[in-house]
């Protein structure tokens, strides 16, 4: 574990949790667990690339209920209103209001 942390510079925690997951194969014998560099090394390249994807700067609520507004518009089938889109409606028209009111300086 040691060694495969250092490798590429997470914890040894993280090493285990990847392997309990599934996510990286490793063979134990006795007490000790081996992993493939190889595997280790795409894993976290992948876990990297999921890194800076997580780092991107968030939607404000507003624009991602316009974009979600619009994508609903250009669906060929009408939507079906449930209970849960009713309460998402209204939250999302609450919202709005309050972004207003922030704005205004109320």
């Amino acid at each position: 574990m040691r060694q495969a942390a250092a490798r590429v510079s997470r914890s040894e925690e993280t090493i285990r949790r990847w392997i309990w997951a599934g996510k990286l194969p490793a063979v134990k014998r006795g007490h000790v667990y081996y992993v493939d560099v190889v595997r280790l090394d795409g894993l976290v390249a992948v876990d990297m690339d999921a890194d800076a994807f997580t780092r991107c700067r968030p939607l404000p609520l507003s624009d991602w209920v316009t974009q979600v507004r619009a994508w609903k518009a250009g669906l060929d089938a009408p939507a079906e209103s449930r209970a849960a889109d009713l309460v998402a409606e209204d939250r999302w028209a609450r919202g709005d209001r309050y972004l207003e009111d922030a704005d205004a300086g109320r």
